[in-house]
């Protein structure tokens, strides 16, 4: 049912209100209930930010907006340097923009890897022409109907589009509004089913528990939504098989194929495998002698292998590990 949306849901008596586009608004019964709805782009609290010319990234719509808006372009601003903004603007750079990223933090990456990686992609990108701002705030958007400029801590910038990549939010305000709980998304257990037990969900919008990390989280990925899905499918047939996924993840820049397993958010070693100056390394993150995550570039085969040993908690060899020349099959003790 395209071009509707959901009003209210009334639990109690298990049926939605919806309204869709030129029409009165209706109700359908549901004996289950999913709630999917994804994320949505933080937006950027500051004037003229909705100048033409100013985009975010999350749908065809905006990829189709971004392209109109190429057109004449010389100047690019990416307003953060998380996956969305390096990606776009290896893009950008490869169809001959003049492109500058700029983040707050203290390096590109900070939330999501280790300083080996960000300072490998921070060195990529500058080798192909990006100009990277570090440590960098956003204090206003300059133009009349379009965006012309960007001011920064750093001084004005010239642009023609700006793309604003800060991150996302849950979409849960449905879940919230029928008593459902929630935290930094929908609260769903290992069957993926919400605080009311006729009601599932899935993906970007869910907070599940970790049995591997042994904490709620919730991922914005691919494989998690597809995998959460299978889960709740068996959950909704009475099959009840517990989601106990090694998270992962991938982001494609320039001919490089960035492959991640796990969160290394909490680590106490590192093993780095391979060389950053020949754009094919790997960087192995331990917690108590356990591998717990992995970040793999141009390293197809151990980024597999990586997600095994994760999975199984393997004893590992770190000099073995360490040694590229070592089929990474053999490192397991």
């Amino acid at each position: 049912m395209l071009n509707s949306y959901v009003e209210t849901v009334d639990r109690k008596n298990s049926f939605l209100k919806f309204s869709r586009l030129g029409e009165k608004e209706s109700k359908i019964n549901y004996d289950n209930l999913v709630i999917a709805t994804g994320t949505t782009p933080r937006r950027i609290s500051l004037e003229n930010s909705d100048l033409g010319g100013v985009h975010y990234l999350r749908s065809i719509a905006d990829v189709e907006e971004i392209k109109k808006s190429l057109t004449g372009a010389k100047n690019m601003v990416i307003i953060g340097g998380g996956y969305i903004g390096l990606e776009v603007a290896a893009v950008a750079k490869t169809i001959g923009l003049n492109v500058t990223v700029i983040e707050m933090a203290s390096r590109i990456l900070e939330r999501v890897t280790s300083p080996v990686i960000s300072s490998f992609y921070h060195s990529f990108h500058e080798s192909k022409g990006v100009k990277i701002l570090t440590g960098t705030s956003v204090n206003g958007i300059n133009g009349d109907t379009k965006v012309s400029s960007v001011e920064t801590s750093s001084g004005t910038i010239d642009a023609d589009i700006v793309i604003v990549g800060i991150g996302v939010f849950p979409c849960q305000s449905l879940a919230e509004e029928c008593g459902i709980k929630t935290g930094n998304g929908i609260m769903v257990n290992e069957y993926c089913i919400t605080s009311d037990s006729n009601i599932l969900s899935a993906g970007d919008c869910t907070l599940h528990p970790s049995a591997f990390y042994k904490k709620d989280i919730r991922l914005e990925s691919v494989h998690n939504a597809i995998e959460q899905g299978k889960t709740v499918a068996s959950s909704i047939m009475e099959e009840f098989i517990p989601y106990n996924q090694i998270p992962w993840f991938w982001s494609d820049q320039y001919n490089l194929k960035f492959q991640i397993a796990g969160l290394n958010a909490d680590y106490d070693n590192l093993i780095v495998r391979g060389s950053p100056k020949e754009n094919s390394f790997s960087v192995f993150y331990f917690k108590n002698g356990l591998m717990v995550s992995s970040d793999c570039v141009n390293s197809a085969q151990e980024h597999m292998m990586s997600r095994r040993l994760i999975f199984n908690k393997s004893k590992i060899n770190l000099e073995k590990l360490e040694n590229k020349e070592i089929n990474i099959k053999e490192v397991i003790l």
